[in-house]
């Protein structure tokens, strides 16, 4: 059962009880007589009576050993029903008044309500029940229709098999129908199922009780049957009259379209907004089989998967075209898919969902990006980039607006820029579009990976911040600490480990304060999505009152005395990627340069150099160094050489380490010039002669032999006019 607004759990629980309470009509709770306490109470029922009547007359400590025996009692379902019909339902309820016996609460109203509802639902008493809806009596068809809305849609099985009954008479047929029309809302999924029955007659019968019962819960199962062209004429025209009925216009006159009532009701389940009564998540379904509607028990996200493609492929059978449909019926399908296989294996295990979402072609892909950057889905949004990627041309780059594509590399999420830089670099484009110097920067955030997660911490106060930064180590992190607020942003901007920034309350620095700080932060598409928090004085919130609104998903922290008290505040912030993950960016972002500067004319070799100090961070000690050493000899800078050159003066290196870097800074020299400092030339000539004999002694000398061919004068310039900086934003 489901419904379309938001209903706390514990409010669903109440009402439950009181519409089975409804009808019993439990006469007015009585103190046990003087008998029950002249002789300690020893049944159910018995100790039921003593507790009703201690906590109804203020002295629930009292009760206590008597919920302790009951507890201990088997109760069955007849006791319970004896339970309810005499004290009511509130009678259970009312233990949560006092917290001397609050704790007992929650398990008896379960256990109450596992008895009621099996009660509710058995098939006799059904029967039974559903017999009393054509009775000459006017009370017994309100008793009837009474006591079938506990048992909600489980009615529906035997409503159904009473109407294909062939001895049924139109007058008792109509009977019933209006009976079932007075049922509430807990029995729409069952009735609902009753829609795709192939009798005709029976679909048409649901289709009057739903319009009868009034809810527009009922108006997306109503929607296709109303609408379809090629539907049953009686089906068609029941299931009109229920939305007229329903909404109070003719169903020519609605102000939604049948499309738009099924477009919307798929969007409200992808967005997780429809609350599902029971539990378990049953789903009714029309059982050919059995011939009449039935349960099948499901996890809540495949419910939102069944439901909500079920509507969303019902609004593309009246409008093929339909944009919006497309997109929601998309954004199930990639969704539900990354859930059962986990990001990290999405293409991989589920190659029909990604072939069907690269066939949806670029502005279906682009919208499914879009909505879910909005609805906060990273996960989904980056799926659909990764398969917007395998639609763009490189000619779709071109014009004054950024294409889709480029504007994923500025969405929110790592994952979701990841995508776009990775897709761009695989298109290879030939020549600048608009966006085009992002992809680089992109890409140099992932090259760095700690094995750690990463925290910033932003204070200008050296001791105070020092503090917070080792409490952070001590919970695992690998922090830092920034005292001016622009580097700090740079800190976080820079990598794509940071999982954490804390900030301090008074920052009151040249420059930026602490507002400007949390703007940038949460303007940047880098930072956005990082935990942002702010630690201060117990009072902080009060004398800040505004921060939390004009910054919304930061955090107020008390400034913590201990590690302990700074993760009691903190809880378990989950990494935004695991450290599985980043390893794996980090190996992939290195091997995307490499493409990069092995790709003639590439768009993005102008950018090279605003990833250089990153690129050398690299060469210390990681498993892609010996790519990364080919990638900085293949960039036509002073600072690339330099990093080489260090890595090879370098005498705790590896020897097969410092050939690979040797190899590519020859390759650099004899491509770009000589880039080296005077230093490290020299340094290189004494090395040749102090390392002669040793494994690395070949490598040293055919870099001093590709300095001694350099061009006369071009030290510290790229050779070919290539230019030295970033390049300006483009």
């Amino acid at each position: 059962m489901a419904r379309y607004q938001t209903l706390r759990p514990w409010l669903a629980v109440l009402g439950f009880l009181a519409i089975v309470a409804l009808g019993s009509n439990p006469a007015t709770a009585q103190p046990p007589g003087p008998e029950l306490f002249a002789v300690d109470p020893r049944t159910p029922l018995e100790l039921w009576g003593a507790i009703d009547y201690l906590t109804r007359t203020g002295q629930a400590p009292k009760a206590v050993p008597y919920l302790e025996r009951f507890n201990k009692s088997k109760i069955d379902d007849p006791t319970w029903i004896a339970i309810r019909d005499r004290y009511g339902a509130g009678s259970i309820l009312r233990l949560d008044d006092d917290k001397s016996v609050r704790k007992y609460t929650e398990p008896l109203i379960k256990s109450f309500t596992t008895a009621m509802r099996k009660v509710a639902r058995s098939p006799e008493r059904i029967a039974r029940l559903v017999g009393e809806l054509t009775s000459d009596s006017a009370e017994e068809q309100d008793f009837g229709v009474r006591k079938l809305r506990e048992a909600g849609s489980f009615a529906a099985p035997r409503l159904a098999a009473v109407l294909v009954q062939p001895g049924l008479s139109a007058e008792d047929r109509a009977l019933l129908v209006r009976n079932m029309g007075r049922l509430d809302d807990s029995a729409i999924p069952g009735l609902a199922a009753m829609l795709d029955s192939p009798n005709a007659v029976l679909a048409s019968d649901a289709a009057t009780a739903l319009g009868l019962i009034g809810d527009p819960e009922a108006l997306p199962f109503l929607a296709y049957p109303a609408a379809a062209a090629d539907g049953r004429p009686p089906v068609k025209a029941a299931a009109q009259a229920a939305i007229a009925k329903i909404t109070g216009r003719p169903f020519s006159a609605q102000l939604s379209s049948p499309v738009q009532v099924l477009t919307a009701a798929a969007w409200a389940y992808h967005r997780h907004q429809v609350e599902f009564d029971d539990d378990p998540i049953l789903i009714w379904k029309w059982d050919a089989a059995k011939g009449a509607p039935a349960p099948f028990e499901t996890a809540r996200s495949e419910a939102e998967a069944t439901l909500g493609l079920r509507f969303a492929r019902e609004a593309l059978r009246l409008d093929p075209a339909n944009h919006a449909a497309q997109v929601v019926q998309l954004s199930l399908a990639l969704e539900k898919s990354i859930e059962r296989t986990g990001y990290g294996d999405f293409p991989a295990k589920d190659q029909a969902v990604y072939t069907a979402a690269v066939a949806s072609g670029a502005g279906v892909l682009a919208d499914v990006m879009k909505t879910a950057v909005a609805d906060g889905k990273t996960d989904l949004a980056a799926a659909a980039v990764q398969a917007l990627g395998r639609v763009v041309k490189p000619r779709d780059l071109a014009g004054p607006r950024l294409n889709p594509l480029v504007e994923a590399l500025y969405g929110p999420g790592r994952r979701i820029q990841f995508a776009a830089a990775k897709a761009l670099v695989d298109l290879d484009p030939k020549g600048l579009f608009p966006g085009s110097s992002r992809v680089v920067p992109i890409l140099a955030r992932f090259v760095l990976h700690q094995p750690d997660s990463r925290a910033i911490v932003i204070d200008a106060n050296p001791n105070r911040g020092s503090q917070i930064a080792g409490f952070l180590i001590e919970l695992g992190y690998d922090s830092e600490l920034e005292p001016v607020p622009a580097q700090g942003f740079r800190a976080a901007i820079e990598s794509a480990d940071v999982e954490l920034i804390l900030v301090s309350y008074d920052l009151f620095r040249p420059g930026w304060n602490l507002k400007d700080l949390l703007a940038n932060l949460k303007a940047d598409s880098r930072t956005a999505t990082i935990p942002l928090l702010i630690y201060g004085p117990l009072e902080l919130a009060a004398k800040h009152p505004n921060l939390k609104s004009d910054f919304p998903g930061v955090r107020l922290l008390v400034q913590p005395a201990s590690a302990a008290l700074l993760k009691a505040q903190l809880g378990a912030p989950k990494p935004s990627l695991p450290t599985e993950e980043r390893a794996a960016y980090s190996n992939e972002a290195i091997a995307l340069f490499a493409r990069i500067t092995s790709t003639p004319g590439s768009s993005f070799t102008k950018d090279l150099p605003a990833a250089l100090p990153l690129l050398a961070a690299d060469l210390i000690g990681t498993d892609s160094a010996p790519t990364t050493a080919a990638v900085l000899g293949r960039i036509p800078h002073p600072d690339a050489q330099r990093a080489l050159a260090d890595v090879l003066l370098d005498p705790s290196r590896t020897p097969e380490f410092r050939g690979q870097v040797a190899k590519a800074l020859v390759a650099s020299i004899d491509t770009f010039g000589a880039l080296v400092s005077a230093d490290q030339e020299a340094r290189l000539t004494e090395a040749l002669r102090v390392e002669a004999g040793s494994p690395v002694a070949g490598d040293l000398a055919r870099v001093t032999q590709a300095l001694s061919r350099k061009t006369p004068g071009s030290r510290g310039r790229p050779v070919g006019g290539a230019r030295l900086g970033p390049g300006a934003a483009r």
